[in-house]
């Protein structure tokens, strides 16, 4: 059996519980998801923190680099030394790459709560519908479109909330501080 099933199959009864609440069907679905989106997004914001934290020295490291060839490329164009001033930018912007593509990378990180919860969301709910209005052409969306846009909801909201959370408001105003 495929591991990811059978990590939904073990999480599925707390994930579905907040789904069985209320008697209406249409207020559970909506309710549950809702509740879904905002574990996710603490999940994947805890390990945005965790992974900030273990990569944090890497990361002073890097900014650190790129700052300095920064300020050394600047030196060299100063003095009129146009191959040091190539070859020493070259390896600023390196720094500031790697620096950059590792941010991208641990804030990727943070979304795979999201695409679990969806994974989940289509072996209970794959089957529903929703209608759209006759104004907009009668389309239907699956659990997907709705899911997206509360987990929007919910990240935005949790951008709000996050310097009132003291684990995670350290990394964030830590990521705030570097230079680059």
């Amino acid at each position: 059996m495929d591991p990811i099933l059978k990590l939904l199959i073990k999480v599925d009864p707390v994930l579905i519980a907040p789904y069985r609440w209320f008697d209406d069907p249409m207020i559970g679905w909506w309710v549950g998801t809702s509740i879904l989106t905002l574990w996710a997004t603490f999940l994947g914001e805890l390990t945005l923190a965790v992974a900030y934290r273990v990569n944090r020295a890497y990361m002073a490291k890097k900014s650190r680099e790129a700052l300095y060839y920064q300020e050394q490329s600047l030196r060299a164009r100063q003095a009129g030394d146009e191959k040091a001033y190539k070859g020493i930018n070259k390896l600023a912007n390196e720094a500031f790459g790697q620096s950059f593509f590792s941010s991208i990378a641990m804030g990727m990180g943070s979304l795979w709560p999201a695409f679990l919860a969806a994974a989940w969301l289509n072996e209970r709910f794959r089957e529903v519908r929703f209608v759209l209005p006759s104004w907009a052409g009668d389309l239907e969306l699956s659990f997907l479109g709705p899911f997206i846009l509360l987990y929007i909801a919910a990240r935005v909201t949790f951008v709000k909330l996050r310097p009132h959370i003291p684990f995670l408001n350290q990394a964030s105003r830590e990521v705030r501080r570097r230079p680059l």
